[in-house]
């Protein structure tokens, strides 16, 4: 592996600068602590795929050949990460260099300074340690007697979100078996969806995992299911709106809605107001929407909303998620005091069956299929978010690895958020204000479903 050191002959009074990728900042004597500190941070990042040539290998392993002798006996002696004396064995693609002047006035350099650092992996590191990174839904709440709606959860971060309600809505006591839960798997494709059920039946013990189609490409379908829902279920105490498409061709729903903002939004946005009369008299009951840190680069346009005038599948996807943070915010504070909470979260970076569309995503998501989250820890802030006691609170907030996370000015404004609401109720056929007709006298599914969206 390099190392590099802080080496300060008698009698000098150097200076040190750090070249990053042929680039240099420059540090003063004063900085040598700041810069010891700097050094020994970077030793916890590890040399991924680097063979002894590329690492810059000494015959020892830890002292790098350009390096001088007098510095390699420093490096051998001098413990690492002390400030101002030497720190060997450091990996990092930060190149410390030494300056000083000699006798006639000339400045000249040790180390590393002749050549560029070409190392990409400390980079890469920073940004695997961001993906890997993971929290856990430490909740132990168990759910008997909860009734749990999951979209898309056939595989991926869905099936393990459903998975997980299933075991801890096990009944133990045989003689009430109604004290079950029942999680319902909303999928299009139903036969995956049995499969599915089928097998979190198996490994949690839990017969009460039904499936029942939903096509969010397609309004009947989602009104449907509801229709459908209502009848059988007398409550419901979580709705987990996780379905979604990314990067898909330029293509519409059977609505005439653009694929992402009709499926990952106008779809989640129907079925949320059709089930929300059912949260309100389960309350306290939760809606959690899936949404990404891909929001950070959306945008709602509302003059080509349906990407007509223009369109780029990978921005229709981030636009789509800026709209599910937009939803939970303004549904939380038409929400507030009704004991149905609402929370948007970032799963993280999941292998998964999202980017079946895109060559290049599948491509790339192998590539790093190593940094990437396995779907039961994408899973993990859905669930948080489900399950976690104390959380009312904070409802209206987005979510990234179990805690709360930052989200982009466009997601913050309210403005927006308000104008969004306004056309998406139009767009579906509902009225503006449903959220107070809900509140008022019970309205019968019929009257929900007499709108018809516009072609």
């Amino acid at each position: 592996m390099p190392s590099f050191g802080l080496h300060f002959p008698e009698g000098s009074t150097p200076r040190v600068f750090v070249v990053y990728q042929g680039v240099s900042w420059r540090r003063g004597s004063s900085r040598r602590a700041q810069l010891g500190q700097l050094a020994a941070a970077a030793a916890a990042a590890p040399a991924f795929g680097r063979d002894e040539k590329s690492a810059g290998r000494g015959a020892r392993g830890d002292i790098h050949p350009h390096r001088s002798s007098e510095l390699q006996k420093e490096d051998r002696k001098t413990p690492c990460g002390s400030p101002g004396e030497g720190t060997a064995g450091l990996r990092s693609s930060w190149v410390l260099v030494e300056e000083k002047r000699n006798g006639r006035g000339k400045t000249e350099r040790g180390g590393l300074s002749e050549e560029k650092d070409t190392r990409w992996w400390a980079p890469c590191f920073l940004i695997g340690l961001k993906m890997l990174s993971s929290g856990v839904c430490t909740s132990t709440i168990q759910l008997p007697g909860k009734v749990a709606v999951v979209t898309g959860a056939n595989a991926g971060i869905g099936k393990e979100t459903a998975k997980e309600l299933a075991r801890r809505g096990k009944s133990i006591c045989f003689q009430f078996p109604s004290a079950t839960s029942r999680v319902y798997l909303a999928c299009r494709d139903v036969q995956k969806g049995e499969l599915a059920a089928r097998e979190i039946q198996m490994m949690t013990g839990n017969q009460q995992v039904l499936v029942r189609k939903l096509d969010l490409a397609d309004t009947k379908s989602i009104r449907a299911f509801a229709k459908r829902f209502l009848e059988e279920e007398k409550h419901l105490h979580i709705l987990i709106n996780n379905a979604g498409v990314m990067m898909c061709p330029y293509s519409k729903t059977a609505d005439g809605f653009e694929m992402h903002m009709g499926v990952n939004h106008l779809g989640h946005f129907l079925l949320t107001h059709l089930l929300l009369e059912k949260l309100e008299e389960s309350a306290p009951s939760r809606v959690v929407n899936v949404s990404s840190l891909a929001h950070l680069m959306g945008r709602i346009h509302f003059h080509n909303l349906q990407g007509e005038k223009f369109y780029q599948s990978g921005l229709a996807y981030c636009h789509s998620k800026l709209a599910n943070i937009l939803f939970t915010q303004e549904l939380a504070r038409r929400l507030k005091g009704s004991g149905v909470t609402v929370y948007s979260v970032h799963p993280g970076t999941v292998s998964s069956e999202l980017v079946r569309h895109s060559a290049l995503m599948r491509w790339i998501w192998w590539i790093f299929s190593f940094f990437i989250k396995t779907p039961q820890q994408g899973a993990q802030t859905s669930l948080y978010c489900a399950l976690t006691e104390g959380l009312e609170v904070l409802s209206g907030n987005h979510f990234s690895d179990c805690h709360v996370a930052w989200v982009s000015a466009q997601a913050r404004n309210e403005t927006v958020a308000r104008r969004l609401w306004d056309v998406s109720c139009d767009l579906l056929g509902i009225p503006v204000d449903w959220l107070m007709m809900a509140a008022g006298p019970k309205r019968s599914l019929k009257q929900t479903t007499q709108h018809t969206p516009p072609k």
